[in-house]
């Protein structure tokens, strides 16, 4: 079952829940998909996305999806209500398309366990995104050139005590055309730096994004660099900052496209690689909780098709 309200947002405090387990190897209650696109593109590209979430579980599993468009500050947010049956994988084909949030333009998708939840211990509630972000064939053929992009739990993030790497970009400006992006799952203006680097580890261009609450951005890397790496980290932001930072590598001529979710690391944090600006950063509290939009349902709901 899905369905769609148009909200009245506050903020929810959803408790981050850590176990023996390496992050890689979990499932989580609450998800962020860094990219996710309904919209035309460079050289007659067409982008868009198909969501899927899967219950582990034996029971109905509520959830909570909601989208972030680029650019805007999403304080409030449009929201789609899904029960997941037992074992269930949902498909949300083209989810910012007609049968979904109807929305043209690209930005980030929030996914959660609903609130209301009782789940003892939590991990009773964790389940799975993932989703595909693909053009159709700008030349006019039946294919289509995609790119895997998986939701990545908070675990994924970069805070206040991580810098986030990303390596072996090209973007020679002929061949192959870099994005950067960044999804923010913060409550407040968030500044990201990026430095730039050659394959020799060199600084070529330092960036810094200004990033709304719940905000998303993805532009044009400038730079031209062939199997460089980028290094992300925060600069200012509340306390509870946790961004994720991305790079997709696009061939010009065919559309086909690569995902690189920038990894999160202690590692370097002081190196002398990342520069100055970073080691010179304020160090905030570790993250122990995530704020994100909460709808208050007070309108009637519509059936969706599934």
């Amino acid at each position: 079952m899905i369905r769609v309200d148009r909200p009245i947002v506050t903020l929810a405090f959803l408790a981050l829940f850590s176990t023996a387990l390496p992050a890689s190897a979990q499932l989580s209650l609450q998800w962020m998909v860094p990219a996710a696109a309904n919209t035309a593109g460079l050289n007659g590209t067409d982008w868009h996305t198909d969501l899927s979430l899967h219950n582990p579980h034996s029971f109905d599993l509520p959830v909570v999806l909601q989208f972030l468009p680029s650019d805007t500050d999403n304080r409030t947010a449009d929201t789609l209500f899904v029960t997941l049956a037992p074992w269930e994988t949902f498909n949300l084909w083209d989810v910012l398309g007609p049968d979904y949030f109807a929305i043209n333009g690209a930005g980030a998708v929030l996914a959660f366990a609903d609130w209301d939840l009782a789940c003892d211990p939590m991990e009773d509630c964790d389940f799975l995104v993932t989703s595909r972000t693909y053009t159709r064939d700008p030349d006019g053929g039946i294919g289509e050139y995609g790119q895997t992009i998986p939701g990545s739990s908070t675990w994924q993030g970069i805070d206040w005590d991580t810098l986030g790497y990303a390596a072996g970009i090209l973007n020679d400006g002929t061949g192959f055309r870099a994005n950067i992006g960044i999804a923010s799952w913060s409550s407040d203006w968030t500044s990201v730096a990026v430095d730039v680097q050659d394959a020799d580890g060199v600084i070529v261009e330092s960036l810094t994004y200004e990033v709304p609450p719940f905000g998303h951005l993805q532009e044009r890397l400038a730079a031209s660099i062939e199997g460089g790496s980028l290094v992300f980290w925060i600069e200012d932001g509340p306390d509870d900052t946790l961004v994720y930072g991305y790079v997709s590598v696009v061939d010009q001529v065919t559309g086909d496209a690569s995902f690189q979710l920038a990894q999160p690391s202690t590692v370097g944090f002081f190196a002398a690689k990342a520069g100055l600006r970073a080691g010179n950063r304020r160090t905030g509290p570790a993250v122990d909780t995530i704020r994100g939009p909460r709808v208050v349902v007070d309108s009637a709901t519509e059936r969706l098709p599934r």
